[in-house]
């Protein structure tokens, strides 16, 4: 077993498992659908690859809200020469900063690592307007097998500028469980299929725990590109 552990940060993201047509909401944490289908991307993997998709998401995941961000609403209105296109109303995480870790087979969890050092496709933050403010890779951990518990115990992420504004803050961690653990919710955020005209999600069994206050840490500063000039 190993770990590999992302960090997603961004302008924008949007992570919505329930919205549909003219609904697109964000869940208010990167969804492990729309994760896994980043790595799917990185990968190269063919949207009507189900089995190399199967292989993804049978890692375990675990996310923490490092900086959780502001729910952001956008209001479409578009239209072609010919007619007005539906209204839409589509809702972003602003300036949010989150910790993913997932756990599974070290050949399978080094390829991932491997394919996102050098992405077959562009990367986005669950849609394709939300590109990543730095690229996501943090880390892989080959001794490693639980990702909460590693989560657990990285630094803080979250920007210098919202670590001095909330001293002290707890995160969350949201993460895979047995359906049968009491404190199991479930979530239609298991992808099986991402072929255009038939995707298709079951549910998976999610469960949230709470950190003790935040140590305060120098992180990189996600949103400020000139950070790489030093």
């Amino acid at each position: 077993m190993s770990v590999l552990v992302l960090v997603l940060a961004a302008p924008l993201q949007s992570w919505g498992t329930t919205g549909r047509h003219a609904l697109r909401d964000t869940d208010p944490h990167p969804s492990k659908s729309g994760v896994i289908g980043m790595l799917a991307c990185a990968a190269g993997l063919a949207r009507t690859d189900t089995a190399g998709l199967a292989e993804l998401a049978a890692l375990t995941y675990a996310v923490r809200a490092d900086q959780p961000g502001t729910r952001l609403r956008d209001f479409h209105t578009t239209h072609t020469s010919r007619k007005a296109m539906p209204l839409s109303d589509r809702f972003y995480l602003a300036d949010a900063v989150f910790t993913a870790a997932l756990a599974g087979p070290a050949p399978l969890i080094d390829r991932t690592y491997q394919a996102m050092r050098n992405p077959a496709h562009p990367l986005f933050l669950g849609r394709r307007s939300c590109p990543p403010a730095r690229p996501p890779l943090h880390s892989i951990h080959p001794t490693a097998t639980d990702p909460v518990a590693l989560l657990e115990s990285l630094p803080w992420q979250a920007s210098r500028w919202y670590q001095r504004a909330h001293p002290g803050h707890r995160m969350t961690i949201h993460h895979d469980t047995h359906p049968t653990n009491p404190a199991a919710r479930l979530h239609p955020d298991h992808a099986v299929d991402f072929t255009p005209g038939r995707r298709r999600y079951t549910s998976r069994a999610v469960a949230t725990r709470a950190l003790p206050p935040a140590q305060a840490t120098d992180p990189m500063d996600f949103f400020d590109a000139l950070d790489d000039l030093g």
